[in-house]
């Protein structure tokens, strides 16, 4: 089970992980999992809301072709 584990959160980072972490347990493991995509999903949410605060500096007709330029 640790080695599934372990593989699940090198799969998350994007297929590195330093080896030292096999010697945490699987519930360690799973837990530094989820505070990762945890960390993830806010890093996220706070991107978009400082891109939405940026475009509140542009004008309003210029607004929608920004969006579809930066995407």
């Amino acid at each position: 089970m640790p080695d599934d584990a372990f593989d699940a959160l090198r799969a998350q980072l994007g297929g590195t992980a330093p080896d030292a972490l096999r010697r945490l347990s699987a519930a360690e493991l799973t837990h530094l999992s989820q505070a990762i995509r945890g960390a993830r999903r806010r890093e996220s949410k706070a991107l978009a809301q400082a891109g939405e605060r940026a475009l509140g500096h542009i004008p309003r007709l210029l607004r929608g072709p920004v969006r579809k330029i930066v995407g």
